[in-house]
């Protein structure tokens, strides 16, 4: 980012004191834990968790909710299923594809606990490019599975991002 648009950025981690106490839209400013920030455009993303909805579901009341990996089906409640970003879903990131890929592991395991039969073993991906600049791309993928201790968990070498160190040539491929 610093690369491509020096001085254009300031990210302030809520864990290094970016806690929004108030934010004042006529001076265009936001106030945290760290002091007083101003900008021409400002992005406040609050903490994530899983939706109030999930909450008064009785889906539990933690920051998400917890599922069996096999088949998103909640801990809390039966029969009700939780993908992307509002689930526990160990090693695999909370993007779009991610949660694409569990819904379709959602939808084969609904079937088969309809049909009386056993529940295949998942196999998950998760793959996202991002373009930072018309010619300036990066990328990351990884494959899930389910661990012996029955957590989703990353396949040793069998993923991986764009390297850090790339070419202007290799960025433009994305």
């Amino acid at each position: 980012w610093a690369a491509l648009y020096p001085g254009m950025g300031e990210w302030v981690s809520f864990s290094q004191g970016g806690n929004v106490a108030r934010v004042d839209p006529n001076s265009m400013t936001v106030f945290t834990d760290f002091g007083q920030h101003k900008g021409n455009v400002v992005n406040v993303i609050p903490p994530q968790r899983s939706g109030r909805v999930l909450d008064l579901a009785g889906l539990g009341s933690a920051d998400f909710v917890q599922v069996n990996p096999q088949t998103f089906e909640s801990r809390a409640v039966p029969n009700i299923h939780v993908i992307g970003d509002a689930c526990v879903a160990g090693a695999m990131p909370k993007s779009g594809f991610s949660a694409n890929n569990q819904g379709k592991v959602t939808a084969v395991a609904i079937a088969a606990l309809l049909r009386g039969q056993p529940v295949p073993q998942p196999s998950m991906i998760n793959v996202c490019y991002s373009l930072m600049a018309p010619d300036y791309g990066i990328s990351v993928a990884s494959v899930h599975k389910i661990g012996d201790d029955g957590t989703i968990i990353s396949v040793p070498n069998s993923g991986g991002t764009s390297p850090a160190t790339a070419t202007a040539e290799f960025r433009k491929m994305g």
